[in-house]
């Protein structure tokens, strides 16, 4: 199985993970289970607002909370923000006939391994911020997490726009820029699992300084933070230049990943892409034309994301899902040890 899809049988064995073996009431295992359907609360985090929601395990978005971000708040101050949507929907969950049996996360990075730490460029006040554990802690669940773009590339590859495909990418264009990439099937996480940085891809060469701090990045010259620099204006409102303009540096850096990767699709979504709508994709899907010639890039497209707003949060349940389903493979490969061993 991919790490783009899931089994409608893998889904539906998620109430197996309900609780960490943290100790408590040895009675707990006697009683019969709840009635309601399992479910993920769905965690995303980028640099201007916090989102939580419930998401079944046919990758519904049930229930979602919004949290907007003060730039200026402190570590703290930024949790316990997000711990109010979070604890809102744990609260809803009854009312939806949903318990939450763990918690996905899609985070801004960098991150370490399962968000256990995370650095979102944008949300200075969080450096190396203990994320799992603090939701682990607030929620009393198993706690999985990815980045927000590789989080988005497997909602997307779930039920979205990239169902069906082996080889793609996603670049979420927002506040920041992010992305995942899937290669024959499987999410490509790279040494630190930060693979799919695609906003630190250089596409104008001695351009604006970057938060990374190298120059000309896409995240540098195409976000939402970006483009409210260049032109003094909220990118819900653009020129037309502008949205040509970010159309074609978005096009450019996929030209350059399906080059080099041998993709076959870019799913493009946030708020920014999603916004400058057709004007945006057609200035995209033409700069792609014009730099990926080779025979196999040649016929790579460009689409909308097909989740829309939902994706982000559709794409951390997802997360959840993956992280049980690897927790269900270690098991049962040390169960298969120990019967090798008294055997």
């Amino acid at each position: 199985m991919s790490d783009g899809a899931f089994s409608d049988a893998d889904e539906n064995r998620l109430d197996v993970i309900a609780e960490p073996d943290d100790g408590g009431d040895p009675t707990e295992a006697l009683e019969p289970p709840k009635p309601f359907a399992p479910a993920v609360l769905a965690v995303d985090i980028s640099g201007s607002r916090f989102a939580a929601g419930l998401v079944s395990t046919k990758g519904e978005l049930v229930d979602r909370s919004v949290a907007e971000v003060n730039p200026d708040g402190t570590a703290e101050a930024h949790f316990t923000n997000l711990a109010t949507i979070v604890e809102q929907q744990l609260e809803l969950a009854d009312k939806h006939e949903l318990r939450v049996a763990a918690v996905g996360i899609g985070s801004s990075g960098p991150i370490t391994l399962n968000c256990e730490t995370v650095s979102p460029v944008n949300l200075p006040a969080w450096r190396e911020f203990p994320l799992r554990e603090r939701l682990r802690e607030l929620t009393s669940k198993r706690v999985y997490g990815d980045l927000d773009g590789k989080a988005l590339a497997l909602g997307e590859g779930w039920k979205g726009a990239a169902k069906g495909y082996d080889n793609y990418c996603v670049i979420s264009v927002s506040t920041g820029v992010g992305g995942g990439i899937v290669l024959d099937g499987e999410l490509l996480d790279g040494a630190s699992s930060n693979a799919g940085h695609v906003g630190h891809i250089t596409v104008e060469p001695n351009g604006r300084r970057c938060g990374c701090g190298a120059r000309g990045c896409l995240e540098a010259e195409a976000s939402g933070l970006a483009i409210e620099a260049i032109t003094g204006r909220s990118p819900t409102e653009p020129t037309y230049e502008i949205m040509q303009r970010t159309g074609r540096l978005v096009g450019r850096a996929a030209a350059s990943l399906c080059n080099l990767l041998d993709l076959e699709l870019v799913v493009v979504g946030g708020s920014v892409a999603l916004g400058f709508a057709a004007t945006f994709f057609n200035a995209a899907q033409e700069e792609l034309s014009t730099d990926a010639r080779l025979p196999y890039s040649r016929h790579a497209r460009i689409t909308p994301t097909r989740l829309g707003d939902r994706g982000s949060l559709i794409g951390a349940g997802a997360v959840g899902i993956r992280g049980w389903q690897r927790d269900r493979a270690k098991a049962r490969q040390a169960a298969a040890a120990e019967r090798r061993a008294a055997s």
